[in-house]
């Protein structure tokens, strides 16, 4: 009895375990392009930050809640994103305490290859499991992050993260 709820826990890993391999060859794939374009200084965390500071910008402490990360957190990656002239930290009109933090012309170029290489990593995997495959694949996965958030599962501070919002 003991092998068999085991081997079952073994076999439940599958899917976290390809999820991680997912992620882990995703990110390199974006690194390596990115490195290629000229983009040498920006990891995944980095490229998921600059697409979510926005047209109209945003706040160290609102791209924290996006990424699912601490205010403190989100500022280191924005210290860095503005040392690298891909971001610039500005008086927010809107509140004086407050500093918005908007893309710079840099920025913006990065945001564009960003977002074409996720097109293309899409396009791939499209291309491997087939448009059905992919959308089914898509729905389950959303599936899967609703009832892990909805059953109380995530800490607080993940569940405000942007991809909780599916």
């Amino acid at each position: 009895m003991h092998q068999d709820a085991v081997a079952g826990a073994q076999s439940g890993s599958e899917l976290v375990t390809l999820l991680v391999g997912a992620v882990r060859g995703i990110s390199q794939v974006f690194i390596d392009r990115m490195t290629a374009a000229g983009f040498d200084d920006v990891r995944p965390t980095h490229g998921f930050a600059l697409t979510l500071v926005g047209d109209h910008g945003t706040t160290a402490t609102e791209l924290g809640r996006r990424l699912g990360m601490t205010k403190q957190s989100a500022g280191e990656v924005v210290t860095h994103l503005a040392r690298q002239g891909y971001v610039e930290r500005r008086p927010d009109p809107e509140d004086r305490r407050a500093r918005r933090i908007t893309l710079t012309e840099r920025g913006r170029e990065c945001v564009e290859i960003i977002w074409a290489e996720l097109a293309d990593v899409q396009g791939a995997w499209a291309d491997a499991v087939g448009p059905t495959g992919l959308e089914e694949l898509t729905t389950g996965l959303r599936k899967g992050l609703r009832t892990l958030r909805d059953d109380g599962r995530i800490p607080e501070g993940l569940r405000q993260a942007w991809w909780w919002s599916v």
